[in-house]
């Protein structure tokens, strides 16, 4: 199919620089499409700043009704989607889970937006002929960045609660992964979605992004991604008072007590890291194991990331696939050799050596142990983004909390044990957004939250459906 922006309803082929999107398991191009240039950009706020006023005005139910249907029409095209997230680089089996949250957010905004309520309050200085209401209305333009590590799934984070709330947008997938957000554009086009409400602009993020943080006309940007694109996305954005909401990074730590059952504990964190290839933000980054069950850890821990498939295909679709790209590949095998010349034990992993001739130039590496790693180390400062278990090991809870908080990030973290005084100190002394205790499940339902360096705001939840309302004070006195 050829690519084409959405905007305003229609769809149109990008003025700007024609570009390849390289599956990073093969090294082959899959697509090749022109960027959206400056004034499509434009034409993109434009169209949602116009359709703002009507969108904003249509009942829930009628909102409902057309998430629904975009829903629907994303599902008879489950297989072309989950092709495409794949082929950008996840596991055919991660790549039907995107389409399966993607459907699973549009379905809990859809009905979390019939419990936003107005309410009334008191007045405490008249009798009772005065009233006052606080009310919540649409926000406005949002513009949102999405990042290449989960598209699909973040495409359905940032877009449900627009259409929900009544707000407008324009989406900017990541230049590496465009395919599956303009394929959901295309579907939208196809049904008739009404025009302008939300608009899909592929391109750098240095022109296309900059443009549209930099404009007076989005009331909110979002972005998932990086501190330091957080930071300039900020700086972008400082031409109007606007709203920000950010995912960025993180540098989680998990925290193994000598209590936990290893039967249990080791399967998990063996997965956990090996998930979407450890390109994830709130994936584990630092492993602190109590010295009293070190070697179990590690033994257990080696035993199971050697058993992991490697590779990409339709054949093997539980298989961990591939890094973004041969540069990020490169730099996980630097981090690895650098961690081991400051002192750390390699116990697995490194670059694959047996992979079948069509997956050789592909961004591969194996799920890699670093045992005795230390605090000091270049590694345990930085958000890792690949399949590396650093191990470190700790003897007290004091020294253990006081470690993990030694970072600028605060996303999530990670404690695994059964007492409850331990839990209740960690609950309230580790400094991150997020604590889970105990391998807990996740939902939509469930904020994803960053303090400190890692974000504004937060993703999923009834809490994020709030930031794209406007509170209004309205007092009457007959």
């Amino acid at each position: 199919m050829p690519y084409q922006m959405y905007i305003d309803g229609e769809l149109e082929i990008g003025k700007g620089d024609r570009y390849s999107v390289i599956n990073p398991a093969t090294g082959e191009e899959i697509a090749s499409l022109n960027a959206a240039d400056e004034s499509q950009a434009e034409a993109a706020l434009q169209a949602a700043k116009k359709a703002f006023k009507t969108w904003s005005m249509t009942s829930v139910n009628e909102r409902v009704l057309w998430m629904y249907k975009l829903r629907d029409a994303c599902l008879a095209k489950r297989e072309e989607l989950m092709d495409l997230v794949a082929q950008e680089g996840k596991s055919y089996g991660e790549a039907k889970g995107q389409i399966n949250t993607f459907v699973g957010y549009i379905n809990f905004y859809a009905e979390e937006v019939k419990r936003v309520y107005d309410i009334g309050v008191p007045d405490l200085n008249a009798r009772r002929d005065t009233y006052h209401r606080i009310i919540r209305r649409p926000l406005g333009v949002v513009v949102a960045h999405l990042p290449w590590n989960s598209p699909l799934n973040l495409l359905g984070v940032k877009l449900a609660p627009v259409l929900a709330s009544g707000c407008t947008c324009v989406l900017k997938p990541s230049a590496s992964t465009p395919l599956a957000s303009l394929k959901v554009a295309q579907i939208a086009q196809e049904i008739g979605f009404p025009e302008g409400v939300f608009n899909v602009v592929a391109g750098p993020a240095n022109r296309i992004g900059r443009y549209l943080s930099a404009s007076k006309i989005p009331a909110m940007v979002s972005m998932v991604g990086s501190t330091a694109a957080g930071l300039e996305v900020m700086q972008q954005g400082a031409t109007s008072i606007k709203r920000f909401s950010f995912e960025l990074g993180g540098n989680a730590p998990c925290i193994i007590m000598p209590d936990v059952d290893l039967d249990a504990v080791i399967p998990w964190l063996a997965k956990r890291k090996v998930a979407f290839t450890g390109q994830g933000c709130a994936n584990v980054n630092r492993i602190f194991v109590h010295e009293s069950i070190h070697d179990a850890i590690v033994e257990g821990l080696a035993q199971q990331v050697k058993d992991v498939q490697v590779g990409w295909g339709k054949d093997m679709a539980n298989a961990m696939g591939p890094l973004i790209n041969v540069r990020n590949r490169d730099q996980m095998l630097e981090l690895i050799q650098k961690t081991v010349a400051e002192g750390a034990t390699l116990v697995y992993g490194g670059a694959p050596t047996n992979l079948p001739d069509h997956l050789r130039n592909g961004a591969f590496i194996l799920p890699t142990i670093l045992d005795h790693v230390t605090d000091d180390m270049e590694i345990a400062n930085q958000e890792i983004f690949g399949p590396i278990y650093p191990i470190f090991t700790f003897k007290t809870l004091d020294e253990v909390i006081a470690r993990a908080n030694n970072t600028e990030y605060g996303l999530s973290s990670y404690l695994l044990t059964h007492d409850s005084r331990v839990i209740a100190r960690c609950v309230e002394e580790l400094e991150f957004g997020e604590v889970d205790v105990n391998m807990p499940g996740l939902g939509p339902n469930l904020p994803h939250v960053g303090i400190k360096q890692s974000g504004v705001g937060c993703d999923r939840s009834k809490w994020s459906l709030d930031e794209y309302f406007n509170m209004r004070k309205i007092s009457i006195r007959p």
